[in-house]
């Protein structure tokens, strides 16, 4: 089932990340379009978002039990890079590739029960890396990491101003802080 909404989830993710703008060299090669990178890691019910402008600045705030705290450069930094969500990669069972769009979901075929997938979109320099596993009933055992890395400032600011149970004044925090 995870899998399917995984797939459903990279075409329009696919449509996002493409703005027209192609190379006809592999999709594996391309190097990113550059901007900005925008996440989201959300580990048993905690939420945190992270974007990190061209020039190296982060903000990040981190969302518990509806209530939400921007997070200090210290803790940022802490926060080291996005790691797998299961220790043993998955292997691909869907890929769509051609020149310039780069499409692939890697997912534990021989197991039915299996509620863990990973899907990459590479489409005009632009990536959308998505990492998920569902832990059990309910969501608090549920845990997802989202890389999109070249977005644009307008990106950035709409992930933010769209953030779910973030307030207006960390939001706000946020923008300032990547003068946006």
């Amino acid at each position: 089932m995870m899998r399917l909404l995984l797939l459903t989830l990279a075409a329009p993710l696919l449509l996002a990340a493409c703005d027209g703008s192609y190379s006809s060299s592999d999709a594996a090669t391309q190097e990113p379009a550059g901007g900005y990178t925008l996440e989201v890691r959300a580990v048993e019910g905690v939420q945190t978002y992270i974007v990190t402008a061209p020039d190296g600045r982060q903000a990040a705030t981190r969302v518990a039990e509806g209530a939400s705290a921007l997070l200090d450069a210290d803790t940022i930094q802490r926060l080291g890079p996005m790691e797998p969500i299961s220790g043993e990669p998955n292997p691909e069972v869907f890929a769509l590739r051609f020149p310039g769009v780069d499409i692939s979901v890697a997912a534990d075929e021989s197991d039915p029960n299996s509620e863990s997938a990973t899907v990459r979109v590479n489409a005009g320099g632009r990536t959308v890396h998505v990492d998920a596993e569902d832990g059990g009933p309910g969501e608090n055992d549920d845990r997802a990491n989202v890389r999109i890395t070249g977005a644009t400032e307008e990106d950035a600011r709409d992930f933010i101003n769209d953030a779910e149970d973030v307030s207006a004044e960390v939001k706000q925090q946020m923008l300032t802080a990547l003068d946006l």
